[in-house]
């Protein structure tokens, strides 16, 4: 199929974006690497009278640091991201993950934060690493937590004026460890689950975690269950086991023709095991 007709334009100011938005909003469609979007035009699951080229604004292509948090501005690509030395575990192991390498290279952190993909790997990352969306419209800046962004498969919080134009992404504390895992039917496929874990040991104990899953409900999620099911317990195989069981019990789960919800709540387990024993070897258990 081809896509349905619409208006191209092209924004060449962050504030000549923001005016457009802020005029025809809910008419708009952001192309920022169009790795997702334009797949969804050509199926006709995506209406557009104006698609708005943002590829060029200046300013939205940089990597920082603020305070403990790496920020990462709206344009970087997935693949410029992942080959930073100095990467956080969680994140280097899950860009790999992240479409194929061919559309890493057009693809863009904020582009895959805003599309909200239930499957995507960027969005359980940062919601595991409890981080952040900085988003602008004209005249207003503002921080959007990730637990407070999605709200169903391909949906968020923002307004139609409101562009993300940053991520910011909390750095491991000392004692801290991160990791990904993820299954697909061939690499690069559409998820059928992944996990994500960040675990804090002092004294030989677990004090702090936070366990996320991909692909296994209308948006990814925190797991509070598996966290609560670690803390508190040595870092090791059986604590391990335990976030892995918490996980099955609270997330059931979905049917579609890649996989049912029985598999899909197995493996979640299954994956929350291996991502939870990782983080706790890299934080010293």
């Amino acid at each position: 199929m081809k896509p349905p007709p619409f208006r191209y334009e092209r924004a060449d100011t962050l504030d000549g974006a923001l005016d457009r938005l802020q005029q025809d909003g809910d008419r708009i469609e952001v192309l920022a690497g169009g790795q997702s979007l334009l797949p969804l035009l050509n199926a006709r699951e995506r209406r557009p009278q104006v698609v708005l080229d943002i590829t060029r604004l200046p300013g939205l292509g940089q990597v920082g640091t603020d305070g403990d948090a790496m920020t990462v501005g709206a344009l970087v690509t997935q693949y410029d991201l992942g080959e930073r030395d100095g990467l956080d575990d969680l994140l280097a192991e899950c860009l790999p993950y992240t479409g194929h390498y061919a559309t890493r290279h057009r693809g863009t952190i904020g582009g895959s934060i805003a599309h909200g993909e239930p499957r995507g790997e960027l969005p359980l990352a940062l919601l595991t690493l409890g981080g952040s969306a900085r988003v602008r419209s004209r005249g207003r800046e503002r921080e959007i937590p990730v637990e407070d962004l999605y709200v169903g498969p391909y949906r968020t919080s923002l307004r139609s004026d409101e562009l993300i134009v940053g991520t910011s992404w909390p750095r491991a504390a000392p004692g801290e460890g991160r990791a990904f895992a993820e299954l697909a039917q061939r690499h690069g496929d559409f998820t059928l689950a992944a996990a994500a874990c960040a675990v804090s040991v002092a004294d030989g104990v677990i004090v702090g975690a936070r366990v996320g899953v991909g692909a296994v409900a209308d948006r990814p999620l925190l797991v509070g269950e598996a966290a609560q099911a670690l803390i508190g317990r040595p870092p090791d195989g059986a604590a391990a086991e335990a976030a892995a069981a918490a996980t099955r019990a609270a997330v059931p789960g979905y049917d579609d023709h890649h996989a049912g919800a029985d598999y899909r709540n197995h493996l979640a387990g299954v994956l929350v095991m291996t991502a939870a024993l990782r983080a706790m070897e890299r934080a010293g258990g």
